[in-house]
């Protein structure tokens, strides 16, 4: 076992089937050093992802109790891990690095870490991270673009997300922050991001990052989102949802994954494409100005789609005047069923990685 309390907790870290990857540079440990000091990273790099007591916790690593419950207190402000009150008592968690410990390191983000992500993102060209399936994120399509005569399964539709959960929140993006802070800012104007939580009330009341806000407010952000031309995604379950991020091709890390680092889009994508009704369609353009995946062209004045291309957000019907564009179902062999729930997510890209998490539970 390595002595660098940073190597121990990149190898912890990746044992976690979302995964953090090693490179041969060390960028990830740049990464790490940025967030934690080393004795945050020796006691991180011990935890476990079921939640433990301070009590618990102590005595399974031999040491002392004394001072302990500080310095966890601390790391959880600090996003490194995670923290909350049980009937047992006050628990705390190792987390993922992506979903996770980089999200919660929104209110700390400088101009440095932002280029030392960056830097890692350059080199491991976002690594496990979205090379295997099943993919962590999922473009979740506009309800109002698909085809009234389809069935829509619930985990297709942003609007029940809202509707289903107990506690709704909005903080910004930390994509477009970390962009913004490499001197890049988004090209579009709304950079807000639905925090969701299916079973407790008020969750985000106490939360310094997280604005708690109501189910309607997070419906008009939704519908705001929408008509500005970002697209929507989210975990890939069919249930335990709990963020819905609105999305564009320059900031977002699952967008700039695909583009900037050329992965298959094919994980990410939603079960839908675009359609055009070529008696309704006039060849006005509106729609490629929409589109941020270039999927969208004009030929003798009836839009084109390039179905390879297409993730199947659906923005471009939203805009459209004529209603010419809709949403239809991909061919079956072509669709995919999402995990149902994160823990079948998780043993799935486990098995995908070869990795056994087991030891962290």
């Amino acid at each position: 076992m390595s002595k660098n309390p940073y190597e121990r907790l990149a190898a912890t870290l990746d044992k976690i089937p979302n995964s953090f990857t090693a490179t041969e540079g060390g960028s990830h440990l740049k990464v790490l050093e940025w967030i934690y000091t080393p004795e945050e990273a020796d006691l991180a790099s011990r935890m476990r992802l079921r939640g433990e007591t301070v009590e618990e916790l102590a005595a399974r690593l031999e040491i002392s109790v004394k001072g302990l419950e500080v310095q966890l207190e601390i790391m959880a402000k600090k996003g490194q891990i995670r923290a909350w009150t049980s009937s047992t008592g006050r628990r705390y968690a190792l987390i993922p690095f992506v979903v996770g410990v980089y999200d919660e390191q929104l209110d700390r983000m400088d101009a440095e870490f932002a280029r030392i992500f960056e830097d890692h993102l350059d080199e491991s060209k976002g690594g496990d991270l979205s090379g295997l399936e099943p993919s962590l994120f999922k473009v979740i399509p506009v309800n109002r673009s698909i085809s009234a005569e389809l069935e829509i399964y619930p985990y297709e539709i942003a609007e029940e997300m809202i509707e289903n959960s107990k506690s709704w929140g909005v903080r910004d993006c930390i994509c477009k922050t970390h962009m913004d802070l490499l001197g890049n800012p988004c090209d579009y104007g709304l950079s807000k991001c639905i925090q969701l939580h299916p079973r407790k009330e008020r969750v985000f009341d106490d939360s310094h990052i997280t604005e708690s806000i109501t189910k309607e407010e997070a419906l008009k952000i939704l519908k705001e989102t929408e008509e500005a031309g970002l697209i929507h995604s989210s975990m890939n379950t069919q249930n335990d949802h709990l963020y819905i991020c609105n999305c564009c091709t320059c900031c977002c890390l699952p967008f700039r994954l695909m583009t900037k680092w050329d992965q298959p889009h094919a994980f990410i994508r939603s079960n839908y494409q675009a359609s055009v009704d070529a008696e309704l369609c006039n060849g006005c353009e509106t729609c490629l100005g929409r589109c941020q995946f270039e999927a969208l062209s004009v030929s003798e004045d009836v839009c084109v789609v390039n179905t390879d291309r297409c993730v199947g957000c659906g923005v471009c019907g939203i805009g459209c005047p004529e209603e010419a564009l809709s949403l239809v179902l991909r061919q079956p062999k072509e669709r995919e069923t999402p995990p149902e729930s994160m823990m079948e997510w998780g043993m799935a890209k486990a098995f995908s990685r070869g990795v056994d998490p087991s030891e962290l539970m």
